[in-house]
C-alpha cells in the first residue's frame, strides 16, 4: 500500500485524533503550519508532522501553554525542549503526589462513611488498632463543647496543621485525656488530625496499637456525654479500665449533612483489666 505523501487538513486531523479547528488554531499560533499551501488555499500536511503534533499535545496536556511551547521551540532549540521536559516532570511529580493524597483522603472518608452508616449505635464493641500518627492541638474545653463555637476550634486546628507543614488528612477528632476518662469526666481538651507527612513536631504523637473499646453515638453534646459515661460504666462492669486517652473520631458530619446540635462520633479507648487492690 502506497502512503500518501500529503494529507489534507481533514485527513490529518483524523490521523491526529483532533479537529480541523485545532489545527487552524495551531497554524495561527505559528506552532504547526502546513508543509504546503496550494494556490487554491488548500492546506497539505506531511505524515512526519504527526510527531510534531503529538509532542505539542503531550506538552499541552501536561500543563504547558502554547506560548511556552512556541518560545522553547523557537528560541531554545533541543536543549530548551529538554529543559521544558524536565520542568514538566517535576511539576507532574508534585501533581501526582497531590492526587495520591486526594485519593487517600477520599478512600479514608469513604471507609469512615460506610462504617458510620452501617454501625450499630450505642453498642459497645472491641477492635484491634494499629499505631496511628497524629498531630494534637489544645483547645478551650468550654468552646469545643458548644456546637457553634466548636467550628472555630476546628478551623484554628486545621490552620495550625497547615502551618506545621502537614497536609490535612482524615481522621479528625477530639481527645478526652486519660485522667478524665479514669474519673468518668467528659472534658475535651484537644483536637487531633492525622500526621500525614509524619512531621517530627512537639505536638506529634502516636495512638498506640492495641485492643480498643469502641462506641458509635449520634446525638447532641449532652447525649454524647451520657453515652460516653455509659460506655465507661459498662467497661467497669466488664472488669476493664481505660489505659489511654479517649479518641473521639468525627464521622464525616459535614458530608452526611448533619445539622443543628446533632452529630456522629466514634469513641475509642485502649483498655486493660482492672487491677484489684
Amino acid at each position: 500500500m502506497t502512503m500518501k505523501p500529503f494529507l489534507n487538513i481533514g485527513q490529518f486531523a483524523r490521523v491526529c485524533h483532533t479537529t480541523k479547528e485545532t489545527l487552524l488554531h495551531y497554524d495561527r499560533k505559528g506552532l504547526l503550519k502546513p508543509c504546503h499551501i496550494g494556490s487554491n488555499g488548500y492546506r497539505r500536511y506531511s505524515m512526519k508532522q504527526f510527531f510534531d503534533f503529538d509532542l505539542i499535545a503531550l506538552l499541552k496536556e501536561t500543563g504547558s501553554t502554547l506560548e511556552e511551547i512556541k518560545k522553547y521551540r523557537d528560541t531554545c532549540g533541543q536543549d530548551g525542549f529538554l529543559q521544558l521536559f524536565k520542568e514538566r516532570i517535576s511539576i507532574l511529580l508534585k501533581e501526582q503526589e497531590r492526587i495520591t493524597h486526594r485519593l487517600s483522603m477520599l478512600s479514608k472518608l469513604t471507609n469512615m462513611g460506610e462504617e458510620a452508616l452501617t454501625a450499630q449505635y450505642d453498642s459497645l464493641f472491641f477492635e484491634t488498632k494499629e499505631e496511628e500518627r497524629i498531630l494534637v492541638y489544645p483547645v478551650d474545653s468550654e468552646k469545643i463543647a458548644n456546637r457553634e463555637s466548636s467550628v472555630e476550634c476546628y478551623s484554628a486546628c486545621l490552620i495550625s496543621s497547615i502551618k506545621d507543614g502537614n497536609a490535612i488528612d482524615p481522621p479528625l477528632g477530639t481527645i478526652i485525656p486519660l485522667d478524665c476518662a479514669s474519673s468518668g469526666i467528659f472534658r475535651i481538651c484537644s483536637i487531633f488530625t492525622a500526621n500525614w507527612n509524619n512531621n517530627d513536631l512537639e505536638n506529634a504523637m502516636s495512638i498506640a496499637p492495641g485492643r480498643y473499646a469502641c462506641l458509635f453515638h449520634k446525638g447532641t453534646i449532652h447525649d454524647h456525654e451520657q453515652a460516653y459515661k455509659r460506655m465507661l460504666q459498662e467497661l467497669s462492669v466488664m472488669g476493664l479500665q481505660p489505659c489511654s486517652h479517649v479518641y473521639v473520631y468525627d464521622q464525616m458530619n459535614y458530608a452526611f449533612g448533619e445539622t443543628g446540635e446533632t452529630f456522629i462520633a466514634k469513641y475509642t479507648v485502649k483498655v486493660a483489666p482492672t487491677i484489684c487492690s
